[in-house]
């Protein structure tokens, strides 16, 4: 059975007359959640500010506070409260003040008690629907609230994940500096230098997202210049006649994509440096990524250097550098093609 809307709120009944307050004293008593009992407007007044009832029914013409002036009071603290006013006169301009009050329900004496149920009943329904909307409204604002203070300290800590994984490789990548010196066999030092360019590609990913809002896709256009400065101060000797051309949209790449597309940037452009330029011949490298549509993109790295010899197949080379580009091309789902007609020129086709 449905508990009474009645029995969940608070009412204040406010009566001068004795015996008609301590009838409907036991009519409210049983059925409402608390009920407060007030002789006159002033008396009604201090009962509201200390105990906020939800609900007040009052005579007008009483000693004292008149029962209108007792409301505009009540209303200056809260414009919410539910009003009844019961009183023995109908006159017109009685029920207009009341009305502009803002009043619920205005009845004449005598009130047939049914008739005032029924309009008790009806306002603490609405009293009740909307404390639990207010509750619920509560309720979520606090759970949003928690979630994002969740949220944020997630945040921090994958910050703090890309940071340390950023400095681990940064570490290794010196290692193999230092190694790099030790040796004296140049094979080697070009081995150590290419690996060394490898880490430093996918801890320049991490830097990336370490400096940028958004922790889950990288920015591309800042990444790629990056990882091509880098490259280019491997091979210092031949920076004062290869410079670099971006045509790059302006997009970010989740992790899956974004690491594996600059690793192959790295090996495309680490060739072009080491072959397609000899004789310290001016030179430029093409980097460009653009959107087919919303998901489409074309990933472009060229160079207008000497080429390759026609018969040259990259998926039968037996280098690291393009088993590397052939493999992460296989990882990303890419469409790999090549034109060697005027320099060297490598396109790939993915999803995002």
């Amino acid at each position: 059975m449905e508990t009474p809307a009645i029995t969940q709120i608070s009412l204040l009944f406010v009566e001068d007359n004795k015996a008609t307050r301590g009838y409907y004293e036991k009519l409210l008593k049983k059925q409402a959640r608390a009920l407060f009992l007030a002789e006159n407007g002033l008396e009604g007044v201090e009962i509201f500010k200390k105990h906020q009832p939800d609900l007040i029914i009052t005579d007008i013409s009483m000693p004292i506070m008149h029962g209108l002036d007792m409301i505009r009071k009540i209303k200056e603290v809260s414009t919410d409260v539910q009003v009844i006013v019961m009183s023995a006169y109908s006159l017109k301009e009685y029920f207009l003040e009341a009305i502009d009050l803002g009043v619920n329900g205005y009845l004449v004496k005598p009130v047939d008690p049914g008739k005032l149920f029924v309009l008790i009943d009806e306002l603490a329904s609405n009293i009740v629907l909307k404390k639990s909307l207010a509750e619920k409204e509560i309720k979520r604002r606090v759970a949003e609230k928690n979630l994002k203070r969740s949220l944020e300290e997630k945040d921090v800590l994958l910050r703090e994940v890309h940071h340390r994984v950023k400095n681990n490789m940064q570490i290794i990548s010196s290692i193999l500096k230092m190694q790099e010196r030790l040796v004296e066999d140049s094979k080697l030092q070009t081995v150590l230098a290419e690996s060394r360019n490898r880490i430093r590609s996918m801890a320049l990913v991490h830097e990336n997202l370490y400096q940028n809002e958004n922790l889950a896709n990288i920015q591309f256009p800042n990444y790629v210049k990056s990882l091509a400065g880098n490259i280019a101060r491997t091979y210092r000797d031949q920076l004062h006649h290869i410079s670099f051309r971006y045509d790059i949209a302006d997009v970010f790449l989740p992790l899956d994509v974004g690491i594996p597309c600059g690793l192959i940037i790295n090996e495309l452009i680490s060739n072009s440096f080491k072959h397609a330029f000899p004789e310290s011949e001016e030179g430029v490298i093409l980097i460009s990524l653009k959107k087919s549509n919303q998901k489409e993109f074309t990933l472009t790295v060229a160079d207008n250097g000497i080429g390759m010899d026609a018969g040259f197949k990259p998926e039968n080379s037996r280098s690291l550098g393009m088993r590397i580009v052939h493999k992460l091309a296989e990882q990303i789902d890419a469409d790999l093609s090549y034109d060697f007609s005027n320099g060297t020129k490598y396109e790939l086709r993915f999803n995002k």
